[in-house]
């Protein structure tokens, strides 16, 4: 998938991709950014919870899920931020 997204036509755009990982029972919209060197994560599937602040999303749960996975794509840095809705 990320040789397509790569490929010289379509680095100027934002592409998005839904993704699920089935044993943590969550996911959620990843969004690749023009250049390729910056991913976006939004949890919108069974968004894992901090157990003693529910309001909020267990970050750390994430960037340990999904940072790995990108180290050798070029991924440059990560911003994590949680928005209230």
């Amino acid at each position: 998938m990320l040789a397509r997204l790569d490929a010289p036509d379509n680095l100027p755009y934002c592409v998005a991709v839904d993704v699920y990982h089935p044993e943590a029972g969550t996911g959620g919209m990843l969004l690749f950014k023009p250049g390729r060197t910056e991913v976006a994560f939004v949890p919108t599937i069974d968004r894992r919870r901090i157990p003693a602040a529910p309001e909020f999303t267990d970050l750390a749960w994430y960037l340990n899920a999904l940072v790995p996975a990108f180290v050798g794509t070029g991924l440059e840095g990560y911003e994590a931020v949680e928005i209230k809705h």
